[in-house]
């Protein structure tokens, strides 16, 4: 199953009790609330490799990231920068790299924090 990538766009809790403990190599969640409810067994997939994010987050990143991960991508959407740097602390927790693509997310944000986003935004990409 480590070849499966699974596109998840109206998730459930039983649909993520389903997973637990699989195999899967790609998940695709398509909404902060799908993440949220996979953040519990997230841990458990231990092929998981890239995990791909739609949504808005903000606060803190709470995802339990499982130890094969290589690959965490915020593909359309908004985070603010508490979520982002959450997230890189979540990654400091992992024993390799984690490659982090985020496409436009950043600039999305400014919106969400105004000004004291931006400050904390500048400071990351530097």
């Amino acid at each position: 199953m480590s070849n499966i990538e699974i596109f998840v766009i109206h998730g459930s809790v039983k649909l993520f009790e389903l997973l637990r403990d699989t195999s899967i190599g790609i998940l695709n969640l398509t909404t902060a609330n799908c993440a949220s409810l996979a953040s519990e067994i997230l841990h458990t997939l231990n092929r998981l490799t890239k995990l791909y994010l739609w949504g808005t987050y903000t606060g803190r990143c709470d995802l339990k990231l499982p130890a094969s991960l290589q690959c965490i991508s915020l593909q359309k959407g908004e985070c603010s920068s508490e979520w982002l740097c959450s997230l890189l602390i979540t990654f400091s927790s992992l024993d390799h790299p984690v490659k982090c693509e985020l496409c436009d997310a950043l600039q999305s944000s400014e919106d969400i924090r105004g000004d004291e986003a931006r400050t904390h935004i500048s400071e990351l990409r530097s």
